[in-house]
């Protein structure tokens, strides 16, 4: 099947900010959990494996093991920080509702919904040859992210309306992989991310695109846009449709199916 040809969209959102600034939009109380999860889970990892080489120096020989259980535990102590912030954000939400009530809600308020993502306008990925309604790319340090409005369906087939902007996917961490630096010289990058990785052969980096018919859970504030294939709420005003957005507390927050369930 002939792929159609790729159109640039106007961006709903598009960053780039430093790795170490990544979770900054994080309640600090959602924080501090975070870290103390994933501490806890990495220290019993490093007493292991210390427990492990005072009962049987000899077994220090077996360095590239002991190094392995090093980058294991470390890879535990993320997911297990991770799960934990998840479901932090979750509980802020008090609740997830179905998208037929999200109508019913009250201005601003933070809600929980879950459903398979629809989009007619996409964005395209940098490494990947794959269009979606987010992509998040890390390199050499970097976050780069880029998003575009889109629509959650449920099984009934109810609609509602998605805002990127302000949007965080919260996504596992993957081992880098290398490219060469030509790759990252497309007209749809951004000139800040070609900026930073001009005149390099190679670059580390990996990149998830968020694409149509994903299953997601989203975290958002209520409101309500206009939209021709909503419902009209009186003669004077155009048809509405539920939608979720980012607020001043906390961003719209995107979960895939598969990050919910490690």
């Amino acid at each position: 099947m002939e792929r159609p040809a790729y159109t640039h969209r106007v961006l709903a959102m598009e960053r780039t900010h430093r790795l170490r600034e990544d979770q900054a939009w994080l309640p600090p109380s959602v924080r501090r959990t975070r870290w103390l999860v994933s501490g806890a889970v990495w220290g019993a990892g490093g007493a292991a494996i210390v427990g492990a080489a005072v009962a049987a120096p000899v077994t220090l020989v077996l360095w590239k093991g002991f190094l392995a259980g090093g980058a294991g535990a470390l890879v535990a102590a993320d997911r297990a920080g991770r799960a934990m912030l998840r479901r932090q954000i979750l509980k802020m939400a008090r609740g997830e509702i179905a998208l037929a009530d999200l109508s019913g809600r009250a201005e601003g308020e933070l809600v929980v919904v879950r459903g398979t993502i629809e989009a007619a306008e996409l964005v395209r990925g940098v490494l990947l040859d794959a269009e979606g309604v987010y992509r998040r790319m890390t390199f050499g340090g970097w976050v780069h992210e880029a998003a575009v409005n889109f629509t959650l369906i449920d099984e009934r087939g109810e609609r509602i309306l998605i805002e990127a902007a302000g949007a965080r996917w919260m996504t596992q961490r993957r081992e880098h992989v290398k490219y060469p630096g030509t790759r990252f010289d497309q007209p749809h990058v951004s000139p800040k991310v070609q900026a930073l990785v001009a005149g390099k052969a190679s670059v580390e980096a990996f990149e998830q695109v968020l694409a149509p018919g994903s299953k997601v859970q989203i975290v958002g504030y209520k409101t309500s846009s206009a939209d021709v294939s909503g419902d009209a709420s009186g003669y004077r005003l155009p048809p509405q449709r539920a939608t979720l957005r980012s607020g001043d507390d906390l961003p719209l927050v995107i979960i895939t199916q598969a990050d919910l369930a490690t």
